[in-house]
């Protein structure tokens, strides 16, 4: 399949999904209904609904893990639909990711529009997703729960209910944020009856784990709610010596004294043990050609008995959800986060060239990271009538305390010994006595305030925010004094949108988001806040019998005080840069067959430079297909292409790829059988390249698992 033709056959594909839309939509009673009850059982609204469309045959609505437009987001903050809100908003459910056979986060992304997962190949540390070109911001049942790098656990899927995904500028909603976008994952919590499952799972590189997820109530009257959500894992990696072993607990319980009033603790505890994945290979013999071909995906370059990646992390988080009157609620989110990371560490060292031999220097490194937050999040939200027009409103504020450590570091450039990239031999473990230092600590506090107003006129929505930020951000240097830079920000937004009865949605917004940014230029002056805005334009459609949705969206973002790295170490220099282009996602069911395409198109450009932005593929695909045989057998297979992306400075290039994905399953009363493949053709590619003559990093290799489950 040519790929490079999607550029020019994009419009053509739109033109086509909207004419479908169109001719589904030409039946007679397929109109849209603005019933947002639908999306959330417990909004609370009880305004003069307009237009509603009753649903009499519900047998034709099928499973909603795929098609869900009609479902509020908590990303959003506010009741309203998917389909109603004037802004991208990507939803993944938890059928979805056991579909694909999602293992991390970013695994789960990976067939959704606009999205680039694993933007940096197999890494253990972090989910590396970029949206739109840029870094997005990782929040948890609607708190931000990444701070710093490398210095905490990465949330698993099996604790989660979905995946919510605010495309573009979302600081009116969220105070400081990346610019393209918020990543919110819903946490698992008690449901009303009773049930749970068993799961068991096998398969490539050792891989072994048992998990649990029992919910329902405690007392007879259904006052009292638990839910347990258990894992433990231990297996290794496609990289010698590199395990990611780990268990997680996740109890919770909710209390409903009255239909009034829910409040829910949920508590996370999760480990995670192991060796740093990345290698960061040289560009000679992975993008590169070298005297003895390619350096195996498999090389350890560091020291089995001497590194270790060892993680913790524990959240208590509170949920109140206290309904004020029939159209008012007050809902709070609060949580106290701990985190430790104690890395010890080896890679070949940056810019080092191996001999014809494949002989290099290595780079010996230590650290160890401690996070401290406390976050709460608290508003009131309703809806008014005012004449001919319906408010849903959100009056909030939020809090942000964050503080993030770094002691005993130690960056020994070049100074770990040697090492042969095609038969290394351990134990060269330098005799030397290292004398780490403790680093600059990190701490941002911040307050936001923020109004929210969704009003819908008949067929008109109006969707507008504002918000006003106090943000101090500190780096706490050791031995010297500290920078401080204190932002008052005001953000807003502003959609609209028109819904006609075919089920299309045609809709513009303007949005901006800020980002404070700690330590200092290379003049040693603080550094201003990264800002941007994105002006999108797009049509949804979702069809009456959730048979059909499309979502195309057209964006240019623009961005200010983007933070690179400058000439000398640790200096850093600030640019702009421009992300303009096109995504669409159509999702379609023909009785038990699912299917799910995506393509998008952007350029994304350093402003000053006229550069690409380095590791930012500027197209992406993909395609999904799931059948559902009425004998319990289901079989799946996907296909993901990822366009070429490069390095800093415009180079290196590195190739484009395309990979599949497959699943199998069978389901018999209480028992559901599946096997997962991610590239089954066992592809070997390179994912990045950090600069021309510099490291690069491989993609994952094929990853087959099996799975029993038992569900009561």
């Amino acid at each position: 399949m040519n790929w490079n033709r999607l550029r020019t056959a994009g419009p053509i594909f739109l033109a086509a999904a909207l004419s479908a839309a169109s001719a589904a939509a030409a039946g007679p009673g397929d109109g849209q209904g603005t019933d947002r009850a639908a999306g959330d059982d417990r909004s609370g609204e009880s305004g003069t609904r307009l237009s509603p469309i009753k649903i009499t045959d519900e047998s034709a609505r099928e499973s909603d893990a795929y098609i869900n437009l009609d479902k509020s987001s908590q990303v959003g903050k506010t009741p309203v639909p998917v389909k109603d809100t004037p802004q991208a908003i990507e939803v993944v459910e938890r059928d979805f990711m056991e579909d694909i056979g999602a293992l991390t986060i970013e695994d789960a992304l990976l067939y959704s529009a606009g999205i680039q997962g694993a933007q940096f190949g197999f890494d253990n540390r972090v989910d590396t997703v970029a949206v739109r070109g840029l870094d997005a911001s990782r929040y948890l049942d609607g708190l931000r729960s990444v701070y710093g790098y490398y210095n905490s656990v990465l949330t698993n899927p099996y604790t989660l209910e979905r995946l919510e995904v605010l495309k573009g500028p979302s600081s009116v909603l969220y105070g400081q944020a990346e610019l393209g976008g918020i990543i919110n994952a819903v946490s698992k919590l008690p449901r009303d009856e009773q049930q749970g499952e068993l799961w068991a799972q096998a398969g490539s590189f050792d891989r072994r784990q048992i998990a649990a997820d029992v919910t329902g109530p405690i007392t007879r009257d259904g006052d009292w709610l638990y839910r347990v959500v258990a894992l433990n894992r231990d297996t290794d990696t496609q990289v010698d010596h590199v395990e990611n072993d780990g268990y997680l607990m996740a109890p919770s319980v909710t209390w409903k004294p009255d239909n009034r009033t829910e409040v829910s603790l949920l508590v996370n505890r999760l480990v995670n043990d192991g060796r740093v994945a990345p290698q960061f290979l040289p560009s000679k013999g992975t993008i590169d050609p070298a005297p003895k071909g390619r350096i195996p995906t498999d090389t350890f370059v560091g020291e089995p008995g001497w590194d270790r990646y060892d993680r913790e992390r524990t959240d208590v988080t509170l949920f109140v959800d206290q309904r004020l009157t029939d159209n008012w609620q007050l809902k709070a989110t609060v949580r106290k986060s701990d985190s430790e990371a104690e890395t010890r560490e080896h890679w070949i060292a940056i810019g080092a060239v191996p001999d014809d031999d494949g002989n290099v220097a290595r780079t010996i490194y230590t650290v160890d990271r401690e996070t401290d937050v406390l976050n709460f999040d608290v508003r009131a939200q309703g809806v008014i009538d005012l004449g001919p027009t319906v408010h849903t409103l959100a009056i909030g504020v939020d809090r942000q305390d964050a503080l993030w450590e770094e002691d005993n570091y130690y960056y020994g450039a070049g100074q770990g010994g040697t090492i042969n990239l095609y038969d290394p031999q351990y134990g060269n473990l330098q005799d030397q006595v290292l004398n780490p230092v403790d680093r600059p600590d990190s701490e941002i506090k911040q307050t936001g305030i923020y109004l929210i107003d969704h009003i819908e006129i008949d067929r008109v929505v109006v969707s507008a925010a504002l918000r006003r930020d106090d943000s101090e951000s500190t780096t706490l240097n050791p031995g010297a004094a500290d920078v401080t830079s204190d932002d008052e920000v005001t953000t807003g937004r502003l959609g609209l949108m028109y819904r006609f009865d075919s089920g299309l949605s045609p809709y513009v917004s303007y949005a901006e988001s800020f980002n404070p940014n700690l330590g200092t230029d290379q003049a040693g002056g603080t550094l201003e806040p990264t800002e941007g805005d994105q002006t999108e334009i797009g049509l949804k459609y979702l069809s009456r019998r959730h048979a059909m949705s499309v979502d195309f969206a057209w964006f240019d973002i623009e961005q200010t005080n983007r933070v690179v790295q400058g000439n000398r170490p640790g200096g850093v220099t600030q640019t702009g840069a421009v992300v303009d282009g096109w995504e669409i996602q159509l999702k379609k069911r023909f009785g038990g067959l699912e299917l799910l395409a995506n393509y998008t198109d952007l350029d994304a450009r350093d402003e000053s430079t006229g550069f690409r932005l380095s590791n930012v593929a500027e197209e992406l695909a993909s395609l999904w297909g799931k059948y559902e045989f009425d004998n319990g057998l289901r079989v799946g297979a996907g296909a993901r292409y990822r366009g070429d992306v490069v390095g800093s400075g415009g180079g290196p290039e590195v190739a484009s790829v395309t990979v599949y994905d497959a699943m199998l399953g069978y389901r018999t009363g209480p028992w559901d059988f599946s096997v997962n493949g991610h590239n089954l053709a066992d592809k070997v590619y390179v994912t990045w390249c950090r600069a021309e003559g510099l490291d690069c990093g491989y993609g994952s290799r094929r990853n087959i698992v099996g799975n029993v489950r038992y569900r009561f």
